[in-house]
């Protein structure tokens, strides 16, 4: 079944995207703001929709038929994380068979509403592309990523 990654152009995002591609996933799909990702996501056999997650429609179609969704998006601004366009995910996930969601919080002590799905709260931090190390550096959190999707 399909597996969505939101915020493929985002450091661990995309790190996360490559070692899936690697792994042979099949069905992959990658959502993105900067449309300057898209190309490279896309040879590597990556369905790729450059967007934004304010557009509950167009998110809901990529999500379709997904079993999981790994939400990595750093909201409106680039600055914040999942949990700040959380309810975005929700409202374009009702009905389309979505049933797991992962996420990296910084607060492992934050719940946020689950809406029904299977939710895994990884302990981390995603970084901005702006120089020095960032969250991609860590193969133990792509590592962990990985794992949760594979609990199916």
């Amino acid at each position: 079944m399909p597996v969505v990654v939101i915020g493929a152009d985002r450091p661990l995002g995309g790190a996360l995207v490559l070692a899936l591609v690697e792994l042979g996933v099949p069905d992959l799909r990658a959502v993105v703001r900067d449309r300057a990702y898209a190309p490279a996501l896309r040879a590597a056999g990556v369905r790729v929709s450059v967007g934004d997650l304010s557009d509950p429609l167009r998110l809901g179609a990529v999500l379709e038929g997904a079993h999981t969704v790994v939400h990595l998006d750093t909201g409106p601004e680039g600055s914040g994380g999942p949990l700040d366009t959380w309810d975005w995910l929700l409202e374009a996930a009702e009905d389309t068979g979505l049933t797991r969601i992962i996420t990296v919080v910084e607060d492992e002590r934050i719940s946020p509403d689950r809406g029904g799905y299977d939710v895994v709260l990884l302990p981390g931090r995603i970084t901005r592309s702006s120089g020095g190390a960032t969250d991609a550096d860590d193969p133990a959190l792509v590592s962990a990523l990985i794992e949760a999707d594979r609990r199916r």
